[in-house]
This record gives C-alpha cells, sequence and structure tokens, in this order.
C-alpha cells in the first residue's frame, strides 16, 4: 500500500455503492451527490491502494481481484460505523431528560405541535397532556406534570416558577350571516340578538367570561354550555348562536372561519394572559427551553396567521 492518506468511512461507502449498481451515475443518484464527487472518492481508494478496484472496461463496472477483497470487507466496516453511531445517539437521547407537559386545548392544538417539533431535540422523551386548565393545575401540584402552559397562575400555591408568555384579547364570534345585525351593538343588544354560547364554567377560560359578564352588569339566558374551542366554533357556525372566545380558540376551530364573523369585543377591553408554570428547582434547564420556543413559535408562526384571519387585531396579541 502506498503512502498518502487512509481511507475513511465515506470512501467505502461510496465504493460499496459504485460496487452495488456498476455505475458512476447511479452510484451518485443514490448517495444524493454529483458523480465527480464519486470519481474522485474512486480515484482516491485506488490511490491509497496503490491498484485498480474496478474494471473500466466493462460496462457495467466489474470489480478487480483487489476489488473483491476489499468489497468483503468494506460493507462491514460501514455497517459497524453506522450501528456505532447510532449506538452513541442513543445514548446521548437517553441521558437528557424526559418532561411531562400540559397545554390548554387552543395552545396545544395551534402552537403545540411546532413547540413540540423544537423541545423534542433537547428531551429523550416528550409527554403531552391537553385539556382543561383546572385539571393541569392539580396535574402539576401532584407531581404528574412537570410543567403546564394555562391561564391558571395558582397564585395561592408557593414555590412556582411563572413564566409570562402572552396575552391576548376577547373578541366576539358571531354567524356570518349575522354579521351585519351584531356590528357596533352593545353586549347588552348582542344578547336580546340570539343565543349566548358559554364555555364551560367547570373550566378556567369559561370561569373567566361568567366573571366579566357579572362584572359587568349582564346575565345572558342559559343556553349552550360547551368545554372546548372548536365545538364553540362549531355551533356558531350552524347559526345556533354567538360566543364570546380569544383569537386563539378561533385558529383552534379555523375549519369554521366561512362560517363565522369575527368581532370586537363590545365594551370594557377583556383579555387573558397565558402562563408557564413549573416547580421551583426542577426541570430548569428544559422549562426554559419550552419557554423560548413557545414564545418563538407564536412571534414567528402564530402572530402573523392570526393577524391574516383577523386584520383589526393590530398588536393586542403580544409577548408579554
Amino acid at each position: 500500500m502506498k503512502q498518502g492518506g487512509l481511507l475513511d468511512v465515506r470512501m467505502l461507502r461510496i465504493f460499496e455503492a459504485v460496487a452495488a449498481t456498476g455505475n458512476v451515475s447511479r452510484a451518485a443518484e443514490k448517495l444524493g451527490i454529483t458523480q465527480s464527487a464519486v470519481s474522485q472518492a474512486l480515484a482516491q481508494v485506488e490511490r491509497i491502494l496503490g491498484t485498480p478496484v474496478f474494471d473500466r472496461a466493462h460496462r457495467p463496472f466489474t470489480l478487480t481481484p483487489a476489488g473483491i477483497a476489499l468489497s468483503r470487507r468494506a460493507r462491514h466496516i460501514v455497517d459497524d460505523i453506522d450501528r456505532l453511531v447510532s449506538d452513541v445517539r442513543e445514548a446521548d437521547l437517553a441521558s437528557r431528560p424526559a418532561i411531562r407537559v400540559g397545554m390548554i386545548d387552543s395552545f396545544a392544538a395551534t402552537a403545540g405541535p411546532a413547540i413540540v417539533k423544537k423541545v423534542t431535540a433537547s428531551a429523550s422523551q416528550l409527554l403531552l397532556w391537553s385539556g382543561l386548565a383546572n385539571s393541569h393545575s392539580q396535574a402539576l401540584l401532584n407531581r404528574q406534570l412537570d410543567l403546564i402552559i394555562t391561564s391558571d397562575t395558582l397564585e395561592d400555591v408557593d414555590r412556582i416558577v411563572r413564566r409570562v408568555i402572552f396575552t391576548e384579547p376577547f373578541i366576539l364570534v358571531v354567524p356570518a350571516q349575522k354579521k351585519k345585525e351584531f356590528e357596533g351593538v352593545s353586549l347588552l343588544q348582542a344578547i336580546q340578538l340570539a343565543p349566548f354560547i358559554r364555555f364551560s364554567a367547570r373550566s378556567h377560560f369559561g370561569a373567566t367570561i361568567e366573571r366579566h359578564l357579572r362584572r359587568t352588569g349582564h346575565s345572558p339566558v342559559p343556553s349552550l354550555e360547551i368545554d372546548t374551542a372548536d365545538v364553540v366554533m362549531a355551533m356558531v357556525a350552524a347559526g345556533l348562536g354567538w360566543s364570546i372566545t380569544t383569537p386563539l380558540c378561533v385558529l383552534q376551530g379555523r375549519a369554521y372561519l366561512q362560517q363565522i364573523a369575527i368581532l370586537p369585543l363590545p365594551g370594557t377591553p377583556f383579555s387573558r394572559t397565558v402562563h408557564q408554570l413549573s416547580r421551583e428547582g426542577e426541570y430548569e434547564e428544559m422549562a426554559g427551553h419550552v419557554f423560548q420556543a413557545s414564545r418563538s413559535v407564536l412571534e414567528g408562526e402564530i402572530f402573523p396567521l392570526l393577524r391574516d384571519y383577523i386584520p383589526w387585531l393590530d398588536d393586542s396579541m403580544t409577548l408579554s
């Protein structure tokens, strides 16, 4: 063997591809590299070994005796390297923390997928719960969840790390065919125009809306009461009434956007703030990753999408 370098796994991988196909262009296509890169690698192999490994007088190429000897071992070496890389990656992944995260439905259904993609690069496993804020709060306190994204701040609980993620306004959603009737009306007039579709008071979201109605002196006649934003949107789209919701909930039920109209909430401005909560001294690095991922996804993907759907929002949806 002549001096001038050592065989590496890249050269062996290219050699094996040409040996399998008998053709430089097909090997290049298989590996996703240029024909020139394949030819250069083969030239390096033959220069290092000091002998041809292919008989180029035949089409497709055939192996020389030296090429046959190299091929017998090259496949095993490439496979061993692939297994080594896989084992190292698995060991690294196993050393990363697993984390259990709870997200309110509207957040999980909209920003959740992109956040999970970002976070799973830093965790061996991410268990995601969606659902009502109340159940997440209890699960955090019971140590069933490590971190929650919620509108319930658990202000009366000690040793909780609270990070403010964003604030969004409450808005009105009405059947599309009744948009003109609802434009510019007061909340009292809206109650008189059509049934009010409630978010269940069992949820923190629904209870917040009910408190606002009581505080402003409004008592809509009991009608439909529903837990999830997409079902509320479906009911409004069907012309069964109107509701108070938020832009993120509208995005969760965006399948019904053509059948609804979105209007500013009459009267006193009213908003909700979504927080990230975790326990002090636990999973601090991962909590930081999730928080930064949440803000990045909201600012880069969710807010621009919402402003396309609801142009009059302007800057009323903001990172906090």
